[in-house]
């Protein structure tokens, strides 16, 4: 059972350097050759002050593991689903400000058990506080038979 009263939790503030080469490197993991993704000259040809970065690459900012994530038994947990909306594309050489916090938390039975779902919001804000995108999360923790 998950404590409900994680709910509404809030991060600190953590700030993220988007650099050229992480950009290159998450392309090229994510095996996706758009040149405005490899290439700056290209990017700025086509009207980006620099290198564009890829729709998932906020899945490469990390920071301060959050208690209530520390606290789940990681031989039980699944990764549900994740989605992303944008209000604008950014790109290397900006500093972005992501916020954390759990959005709900709510049990279901399915055929092998209970299961407790947690929703995480994640939100990444540009240098002027503007919104840029946000992360939906969802991580699904299965029942401990054992007990």
């Amino acid at each position: 059972m998950i404590d409900r009263n994680i709910i509404g939790k809030e991060n600190e503030p953590e700030y993220h350097e988007v650099e050229k080469g992480a950009i290159r490197k998450f392309a090229t993991a994510i095996e996706d050759d758009n040149p405005v993704y490899h290439n700056e000259e290209y990017a700025k040809q086509k009207g980006y002050p620099s290198l564009l970065a890829p729709l998932t690459f906020p899945t490469t900012f990390r920071g301060k593991i959050q208690e209530w994530f520390k606290n789940l038994d990681k031989n039980r947990l699944l990764h549900g689903e994740q989605e992303y909306h944008y209000e604008r594309r950014f790109y290397a050489g900006e500093r972005i400000k992501l916020v954390e916090k759990v959005a709900d938390v709510y049990e279901k039975k399915g055929k092998n058990g209970m299961m407790t779902f947690i929703i995480r919001d994640r939100e990444g804000y540009d240098e002027a506080d503007k919104k840029l995108f946000t992360e939906r999360s969802t991580f699904i923790v299965r029942e401990d038979k054992r007990t």
